[in-house]
């Protein structure tokens, strides 16, 4: 970015690339200009403020896929406050964890979850106001449109000290059965991020990305670097590779992000062969682990187009990419490193690894978190070490210096682009009465990447199948956590001191 932006605030008020008669955002089937976003942004700023909203106050945002999340983001960031998006995937108990560690002042929601807003209101001490986006004002929640009205037609309110070290967002990472950890992210990162981006994929105004994934997630970066370049991005709410495909072809997308299950689903279509998507200039993928039969097969299928994006919350989104032409020699690596990011492998002593020894990937630059996490000083450490971001990630280098991840330090698995604790997991279906020993582990699936299973232990005398278990953890967590294979076993395979071999169990569990 422009060396004259110092916050996300700049990218859309002070910002020769944004065109205020150009088409910003499409959502079901209605286009929004740049000049009407602009015009939102001012009045949900305006409104944050006669709200009591301060410098530093976080405000929590609960909302699928839709405009009111653009809205949100740069008027809570540009008055100084903190924007903290929430998985809607999560169960209501685990969104009341998340909100009573973040302490907002403010929550902002949609029509979906107002059977639950009282209950958030009741448990998290910190909320002065909810506020719905969909529904009118009741006893729980006000209506945003009622909010907003007062100051429609009024500037974002000037934000004093607003830099590219200030505060932008806290975006959740972990479970909630363990410790949430909150990264806090900079006005800083984000730029830099964006600016990343841009030399990665290439986009100019008449650039069009197509939002797939949740913008909860740290993959929603894709559509605002699409807008800090002035161009527009196309809105699904809920994706269904049907209507991606028909988008796609309609609106002439050149660009989008997808976890591979999602490019699996538009591949499986029936008439995908007779679907046009040759206005698509790239495609990233990531999140989750593809096998090299599948990705030939996703290349065959789309050109020699695709990108293959690493990273995580902690890097803004990225850390490095594989770029088309790499694909060729270096199929199912990570590639080297972004133009910003300074990426290695280091070994136990903290050496750099030689070709084919795996080591843990390290990485720094100005989009890694800079802040650590949020109240957590000991994770914050163990993650920062001389100013690098030590991700647990294992990998190795080939002769041509390209990385490749092998396996991950930590048990976390990732299934169909999201992030599940198997920990998390083991904690809930372990407070089952029937339940002795539980452990939770990923096993390869052709459709997901992975699949969270688990091994069920009962405590002698007691009886529970594996449906009574799966629908015990769907009263507790949000669904996606719930394991798609659970299975009864008389005993867990353990070492001589007692730990676990989860490797055995892997090894051992039925195909899905």
């Amino acid at each position: 970015m422009s060396q004259e932006m110092q916050s996300l605030r700049d990218i859309l008020f002070h910002n020769p690339k944004i065109v205020p008669e150009r088409k910003a955002i499409l959502f079901e089937e209605r286009w929004h200009s740049f000049a009407e976003l602009q015009a939102r942004v001012g009045a949900v700023g305006a409104a944050l403020k006669r709200a009591g909203v301060e410098h530093g106050d976080r405000v929590a945002v609960l909302l699928q896929n839709r405009p009111e999340f653009f809205e949100t983001y740069f008027a809570i960031t540009g008055i100084g406050a903190i924007f903290v998006p929430l998985n809607w995937r999560l169960h209501v108990a685990e969104h009341a964890v998340l909100l009573t560690d973040a302490e907002p002042k403010l929550l902002i929601t949609e029509r979906a979850y107002a059977p639950n807003l009282e209950r958030l209101r009741q448990s998290v001490p910190s909320l002065t106001q909810i506020v719905v986006v969909d529904k009118d004002g009741s006893a729980a929640a006000d209506s945003y449109e009622a909010w907003i009205a007062p100051t429609q037609g009024m500037p974002l309110p000037e934000a004093a000290g607003l830099d590219p070290d200030t505060d932008a967002a806290m975006l959740y990472t972990s479970g909630t059965t363990s410790r949430p950890k909150g990264v806090v992210l900079t006005h800083g990162n984000y730029l830099a991020e964006f600016a990343d981006l841009a030399s990665i994929v290439g986009v100019n105004e008449n650039s069009l990305n197509l939002q797939i994934s949740p913008l909860y997630h740290a993959a929603c970066i894709h559509s605002f670097f699409h807008l800090a370049y002035g161009a527009a991005t196309v809105l699904i709410d809920k994706f269904e590779a049907g209507e991606a495909l028909r988008l796609i072809e309609k609106e002439r997308v050149s660009y989008f992000f997808a976890a591979p299950t999602a490019i699996y689903q538009m591949m499986d279509i029936p008439d995908f062969a007779r679907c046009d998507h040759s206005s698509l200039k790239a495609i990233s993928y990531g999140a989750a682990s593809i096998s090299k039969t599948r990705l030939m097969e996703v290349g065959q299928a789309f050109g020699p187009i695709l990108i293959h994006a690493y990273g995580m919350t902690e890097t803004t989104s990225h850390a490095s990419a594989l770029l088309p032409a790499d694909h060729a020699i270096a199929l199912g690596s990570i590639g080297k490193g972004t133009n910003a990011c300074e990426i290695r492998l280091v070994n136990l002593e903290g050496k750099v690894c030689r070709t084919d020894e795996i080591g843990e990937i390290i990485v720094r630059g100005p989009n890694v978190m800079k802040k650590g996490y949020w109240k957590r000083p000991d994770a914050t450490a163990e993650a920062i070490r001389d100013g690098w971001l030590y991700t647990g990630d294992l990998a190795h280098y080939d002769e041509n210096g390209f990385i490749y991840v092998v396996d991950r330090k930590k048990d976390m698995i990732i299934s169909g682009g999201v992030n599940i604790y198997p920990r998390e997991i083991e904690e809930v279906i372990a407070a089952h009465p029937a339940v002795a020993e539980v452990a939770a582990y990923g096993v390869p699936d052709e459709h997901w990447g992975e699949a969270l299973a688990a091994s069920v232990v009962l405590r002698e005398g007691k009886t529970a199948s594996a449906q009574e278990i799966s629908d015990f953890c769907r009263g507790r967590i949000g669904g996606y956590k719930v394991p798609k294979l659970i299975k009864i076993i008389d005993a867990l395979p353990k070492t001589a001191t007692g730990k676990i071999r989860k490797i055995d169990l892997r090894k051992n569990a039925s195909a899905l």
